[in-house]
């Protein structure tokens, strides 16, 4: 019988505060447009429109936003927006609620199957940490055709299905 010496290190967080997005909107970000046009803001402040970027826009209790991360950048017509990363910053901020974006370079918004996917998948997860996902946003960055998970009711379909899943979880 051996015993085994562990060494690891104490590790803190610290967000930095990296850029400051100036946007001019409604008071409550509720609105898909304003979401839209708010999206279309972040990506160019922080993003590369040329590629699909993800963006995460964290909104306060009130729906005011409090901060935004780019998530991902990916390349023509795909990027990869792991739960985890989108969830991350939100737990360290004062958030109860996520705006969630990404633009399609080719220039038609139409949210793909795979799209669909990603956010059921974050919504489960920022579910577990009491956090709402109000909206996903699917723009292009060269005109004002945007779709809108909540406008078009993805949301709350999404929304039942993780209802779903959770139900089903709490009776294991």
């Amino acid at each position: 019988m051996s015993n085994t010496t562990y060494v690891f290190h104490e590790f803190k967080m610290h967000m930095i505060r990296d850029k400051q997005i100036r946007f001019l909107g409604n008071t409550r970000l509720i609105d898909p447009a304003s979401g839209a046009k708010l999206v279309r803001e972040v990506i160019r402040s922080i993003g590369q429109t040329d590629r699909e970027n993800f963006v995460v826009v964290m909104l306060d209790t009130r729906f005011r936003p409090v901060g935004a991360n780019l998530v991902s950048t990916g390349c023509l017509d795909k990027t990869v927006a792991n739960p985890r990363e989108v969830i991350k910053p939100a737990i360290n901020l004062p958030c109860k609620a996520m705006i969630l974006g990404h633009n399609h370079p080719s220039g038609d918004a139409d949210p793909s199957d795979s799209d669909k996917a990603v956010t059921l998948a974050i919504m489960a997860a920022a579910n577990m940490f009491g956090i709402s996902v109000v909206d996903h946003i699917v723009v292009d960055m060269a005109s004002e055709k945007h779709t809108s998970f909540a406008e078009s009711n993805i949301i709350n379909e999404i929304k039942d299905k993780v209802g779903y899943v959770i139900n089903q979880l709490s009776r294991l």
